[in-house]
């Protein structure tokens, strides 16, 4: 799903809430206009706040006015309250009381809409979970090891930089191998959160769920085929996790891969690898063809990240 039919989808969401909560609120007030004293409690006090308009035009004396309304506004909160109503809820109580669930202030995109819509890309990066990490959560203090730590912080602060300058940087694929929790997750997880906040379509997605969709493509012989594909060329930036741990199909792994990371790569859109394997395994794994996409010298960033996992040390203290 690309970015505008998600944008499309928060936005429909936001108009059935916008909806909704009009709807409640038209449902009281036809209650409380049932009510025959409200009603002419209601007449009465929009006859009053004329008078107050007028006596202001004209400078008048408005105090007897102002106390008449004020009481007759008191008497119409003790009519609601017997109907268990309050005088908010004649009104309708929008999700976001700055743009009342339109999505938009002016020619911009309110605060609502990008949060909702940042959620739906990291729900739709197929992630597994609601939020990912953040740049400002790094911390390198459970670190031991010094190289390990030098390591961490210069990747850190190459996202960084992708962060703040994509699309404008010649990189086309990052490979960032190492073993299991030595940061590497983490840190593309950061980057991830720092370009959805910037508006792109970001897609994690496993190697394993990768080769799956590769089959259903190879397998699908309709109108729906392209669709497979699609899915993982579309993405502005696509990250896909632990390459080598997914099975290599006869006449699908390494062929599909191969178009999928020329596709990305003829489009200019950034591929984001993490593996637990090193260069040499995956030249072995994968053979010449795609092992060159992947560590062009040109296009790529390629890193390896040697310590321990992290999460052991962690949980040990």
């Amino acid at each position: 799903m690309n970015r505008n039919q998600l944008l499309q989808q928060c936005s429909e969401e936001l108009s059935q809430s916008r909806a909704k909560a009009q709807a409640v609120a038209y449902s009281n007030l036809s209650k409380a206009r049932a009510n025959e004293q409200f009603s002419l409690c209601e007449k009465q006090e929009r006859s009053l706040v004329f008078e107050l308009g007028k006596a202001r035009a004209n400078n008048e004396n408005t105090k007897v006015i102002e106390v008449s309304l004020e009481k007759l506004r008191a008497q119409k909160s003790k009519i609601l309250r017997e109907m268990s109503l309050t005088t908010a809820d004649l009104s309708p109580s929008y999700s976001c009381k700055e743009c009342n669930d339109i999505g938009y202030i002016g020619m911009g995109m309110c605060k609502c809409l990008k949060a909702k819509l940042n959620k739906k890309i990291i729900e739709n990066c197929n992630a597994g979970k609601s939020e990912l990490c953040d740049f400002k959560d790094f911390n390198t203090d459970i670190v031991k090891d010094d190289s390990h730590k030098t390591q961490l912080l210069k990747l850190k602060k190459k996202f960084e930089d992708v962060a703040v300058t994509y699309p404008n940087i010649q990189t086309k694929f990052m490979v960032i191998s190492g073993k299991t929790g030595v940061g590497k997750t983490f840190l593309t997880e950061c980057l991830a959160k720092a370009l959805i906040e910037r508006n792109y379509l970001v897609s994690f997605i496993t190697a394993f769920g990768m080769n799956n969709i590769f089959l259903s493509y190879h397998t699908c012989h309709d109108e729906q085929k392209y669709s497979y594909l699609s899915a993982l060329i579309e993405p502005d930036i696509l990250f896909i996790d632990d390459l080598g741990t997914e099975p290599v199909l006869k006449n699908v792994t390494k062929e599909y891969l191969l178009v999928l990371l020329s596709e990305r790569a003829r489009l200019n859109k950034l591929t984001i690898v993490t593996t637990n394997l090193d260069a040499n395994e995956l030249l072995q794994r994968y053979e010449e063809r795609i092992f060159s996409r992947l560590f062009n010298k040109r296009e790529s960033f390629t890193t390896k990240i040697i310590g321990q996992d992290l999460r052991l040390i962690n949980n040990a203290n």
